[in-house]
């Protein structure tokens, strides 16, 4: 049933040529070199510490691994983190 919606929407959203970012809740990430991102469309933090950073979104988990990391903001849609990233990850 789940399998069959996702096909309707995913279908709905190509006709009325949508952003997928927007339509289908996938997460948008910008990175700005190996210091600055924004994670935009996640559900929530799972772990934070300077050395790594899980984000929960719909479609799994984002791990971001470096040194003196730090959320700068987060809002319930998107959130800037800092630092010096050495691994960005996508976790299904």
């Amino acid at each position: 049933m789940r399998e069959t919606y996702t096909r309707f929407r995913e279908g709905l959203m190509s006709a009325l040529e949508a952003p997928k970012d927007l339509a289908l809740q996938e997460p948008l990430l910008t990175v700005t070199g190996n210091s600055g991102l924004c994670i935009e469309n996640y559900k929530s933090i799972q772990f934070y510490s300077q050395e790594n950073i899980r984000i929960l979104t719909r479609k799994g988990r984002i791990c971001i691994c470096g040194k003196a990391l730090k959320i700068q903001y987060y809002t319930s849609d998107e959130m800037g983190i800092s630092g010096n990233f050495h691994e960005i990850i996508f976790e299904p």
